[in-house]
């Protein structure tokens, strides 16, 4: 990784599940890391054996990552105290910056766990670093240097984009907003995917048109400096088939429900903090 001192040690991973893998492969995927220079620790042989696949090492114990440079955390929170016990030991020597991407698990929490002194990077990610798109948010602790923060932006900038943030409790929204969000995008890709197959279209095709639909919407939004009404008054020409379509997603109140969802996950988020 130009221009960031990672001295020569290795970043290592523990817990290779769904975001673990996911982060992994976009890292590598980008060539932010040599496999030789990442290692994996994982309690599921099946999950050692995929992680084998990519060329990093797997280890049989945490206390093999000590000269870690970083270590994420990627297990579940209810994991992290047993886990925390075992990582403390190795972090003694204050070398190791910790990136914890578990759910609901507050950086003071983490700090009573691995010692007020440790050098701790709290990021909420979402699932599709695994293809160079997460979209991630990232809260260091007083504790962490510019060369941990550069780090992270880097690690986490290689996989998406991310932003830091100053306040930590905002992590709850983006947790409701886009760590869940992919699948708020799926549900809704699903629904018209069923359509295309329903009305004639082979299903490699409809999931096609489909995904790069809803890529391409993204891209656009992305590029765009226009409110999002505007841009949908772009797509829905007056008496055209699109506002025939919002005509319906407006009397089935879709958007409310929208909003109401991604509310509810955001309060789940909130009562999930210890």
């Amino acid at each position: 990784m130009e221009g960031i001192d990672m001295q020569k040690d290795a970043f290592g991973i523990i817990g290779y599940g769904k975001m673990g893998s996911s982060i992994l492969k976009g890292t590598l995927k980008s060539a932010l890391f040599d496999p030789s220079e990442v290692m994996v620790y994982d309690l599921d042989p099946s999950r050692r054996t995929e992680a084998a696949a990519t060329g990093i090492k797997i280890v049989n114990s945490i206390e093999e990552m000590a000269n870690c440079s970083q270590i994420l955390v990627a297990v579940k929170p209810k994991d992290v105290p047993a886990l925390a016990e075992r990582l403390k030991a190795i972090l003694s020597k204050g070398r190791t910056l910790v990136i914890s991407i578990a759910a609901g698990i507050k950086i003071s929490n983490l700090e009573s766990r691995l010692g007020e002194g440790t050098r701790i990077i709290r990021v909420m990610p979402n699932i599709a670093a695994a293809v160079g798109e997460a979209a991630s948010v990232y809260v260091a602790n007083r504790n962490a240097t510019k060369q941990d923060i550069a780090f992270a932006s880097k690690l986490l900038n290689g996989i998406g984009v991310a932003y830091q943030l100053e306040d930590e409790t905002l992590i709850d929204t983006v947790t409701g907003l886009s760590g869940s969000g992919p699948a708020y995008f799926f549900y809704i890709m699903r629904a018209l995917d069923e359509v295309g197959r329903r009305s004639g279209l082979p299903a490699p095709l409809a999931r096609s048109l489909v995904s790069q639909t809803c890529k391409g919407a993204g891209a656009l939004a992305a590029a765009s400096s226009e409110e999002f009404d505007r841009l949908i008054r772009f797509v829905a020409s007056p008496g055209g088939t699109t506002e025939e379509a919002l005509k319906i997603i407006d009397a089935k109140g879709v958007s409310s429900a929208i909003i109401d969802a991604a509310t509810a996950a955001i309060e789940k988020a909130k009562r999930m903090n210890y």
